[in-house]
């Protein structure tokens, strides 16, 4: 909230409060395209080849899990991004590192016969155990102040 002092035609000046609203922008993710299909049978897999292969050209501060639902099937992804301050009251996220192979459709005996609900707690499962191996820890993604599951806003890792 900013003071401002407003002048009218009469001589007294009157004080009013404006509030001035903080703005973010983010970047928003592009879906997988269509017929993709999945190199990897695990979730582990999937992650233990983006750990191997290109890395980030710059520092990310979070890396972000996301998920693509339809109604036949559920695709994970997974990107890096910054946010920068462009004003005093705007800032903009943006999507700095995109990996190969950033999506990942789930097999269907991955997620068969289980609600919506258990598919998120299974993921959120098998995203944190990964956290904890050597392969993640050895990572640019553990070199971030943050990785979270967006879908459900679960922190996943943070840095200490």
């Amino acid at each position: 909230m900013l003071p401002c002092i407003v002048h009218g035609q009469s001589t007294k000046s009157e004080v009013k409060t404006v509030t001035v609203q903080d703005t973010e922008e983010e970047e928003i993710m592009e879906p997988p395209p269509p017929r993709l299909v999945s190199k990897f049978q695990t979730v582990d897999a999937w992650l233990t080849n983006i750990c191997g292969n290109n890395q980030p050209k710059k520092a990310i501060a979070k890396y972000s899990v996301g998920l693509f639902e339809s109604k036949d099937d559920y695709t994970l992804f997974i990107a890096g991004f910054n946010t920068y301050e462009t004003d005093i009251n705007h800032s903009s996220t943006r999507m700095d590192f995109e990996p190969k192979n950033m999506y990942f459709r789930l097999p269907k005996s991955y997620y068969n016969n289980l609600t919506r609900n258990q598919v998120l707690a299974k993921i959120t499962s098998s995203l944190k155990k990964f956290t904890t191996t050597s392969t993640f820890k050895n990572s640019f993604l553990a070199e971030a102040n943050l990785v979270v599951f967006d879908t459900n806003g679960t922190t996943l890792w943070t840095r200490e």
